[in-house]
């Protein structure tokens, strides 16, 4: 049972997998955009995730700090 969510991804990449080999068939060039858009969309997602868990871990620390000295 622990093993699910390895599974899964694992699944779901060969879905992914499978999905960009038969688009590759049909257009190398629709391929390389769909390629390029989801990468640059994956560093987006990645960047608001980082800035937002800097964020709260920020605001976590000031909390803390004003809690001691009180």
């Amino acid at each position: 049972m622990n093993n699910l969510p390895v599974v899964a991804v694992l699944f779901l990449l060969g879905i992914i997998a499978n999905c960009l080999s038969e688009l590759l068939a049909y257009s190398a060039t629709l391929t390389r955009q769909v390629l390029v858009f989801s990468t640059f969309t994956c560093l987006i997602l990645s960047l608001v995730v980082l800035i937002a868990s800097e964020y709260l871990a920020h605001r976590k620390a000031r909390r803390k700090n004003r809690e001691a000295k009180s």
